[in-house]
């Protein structure tokens, strides 16, 4: 599929039915944005991002369980990738994860966060592997919120051919310029697709900006939600533009960009 849309959204998903306030959006986005292939719903969207211990007890579930259940029906409804995330429970271990959901209901995909933030630390296990997915709408790979702090792990995501990252994030105040400038960045280093959204809300000192927002292989933000406005962003996903820019001005081609980790590594090492 060359050219497809792609909807981010936004809002408080710290509420009491964080499931039907998803199911909300998607029939939105579905009447509204028709064209619409692959929604995103923000990091730990049906369960909340609450930094409680009893709370993350609670809402921890299996990658197969009752969330994905609910919207993997939905997606089999409407015919849509959904991506969300949510709390895991996976050998008596608890992740921050993220699964896609493909249009036939099948759960594609399930990414655990590398890297979790000073607040997080206490309350999940980190995970350990690169996850990547081929679809019809090109091959996707997967970061959470803190995890687009670190360009190692876009660009390894890059090396393994993905042309669009989905980032679902719960990025808080005081660092709105930090979350927009982090996601340019990953998207141009890596001439890729970028997919971000954000919270909005909070509760205590833990507030939240919203500025979701789709990134083109160039950095340039294609579509995005203005600060804390609740609601749907859509972008159209030209996959021929990315390989267009790779072998222009922003090449990728192995013969130019040198693997400067790998060079370093092998000189420490010999």
């Amino acid at each position: 599929m060359a050219n497809w849309m792609l909807a981010v959204v936004q809002d408080d998903f710290n509420s009491e039915n964080n499931l039907g306030l998803i199911e909300f959006y998607i029939h939105d986005c579905v009447e509204k944005y028709p064209e619409t292939k692959l929604i995103l719903f923000p990091e730990a969207a049906a369960s909340g991002y609450l930094f409680s211990e009893d709370h993350v007890k609670w809402k921890a579930e299996a990658a197969d369980g009752a969330s994905f259940v609910f919207l993997s029906n939905l997606a089999k409804v409407y015919k849509l990738y959904i991506g969300y995330g949510f709390i895991e429970k996976k050998d008596g271990k608890i992740y921050n994860s993220v699964n896609l959901i493909g249009p036939d209901g099948e759960l594609l995909a399930t990414y655990q966060k590398m890297h979790l933030t000073p607040l997080e630390k206490h309350l999940f296990t980190p995970g350990g592997r690169l996850v990547t997915v081929k679809t019809e709408l090109g091959t996707i790979g997967f970061v959470i919120c803190w995890d687009m702090a670190f360009p190692e792990l876009s660009r390894l995501l890059e090396k393994q051919g993905v042309d669009l990252i989905l980032a679902p994030s719960a990025w808080e105040r005081p660092y709105e310029d930090s979350y927009e400038r982090m996601a340019t960045a990953r998207a141009i280093d890596n001439t890729v697709f970028l997919a971000t959204c954000n919270y909005t809300g909070g509760k205590g000192e833990i507030q939240f900006f919203g500025r979701s927002a789709i990134y083109g292989p160039d950095g340039g933000m294609i579509s995005g939600r203005p600060k804390e406005e609740k609601g749907i962003a859509v972008a159209p996903i030209e996959i021929g533009k990315r390989k267009e820019l790779k072998e222009s001005f922003y090449s990728m081609r192995v013969d130019e960009r040198t693997d400067l980790y790998t060079i370093l590594w092998r000189d420490k090492t010999d």
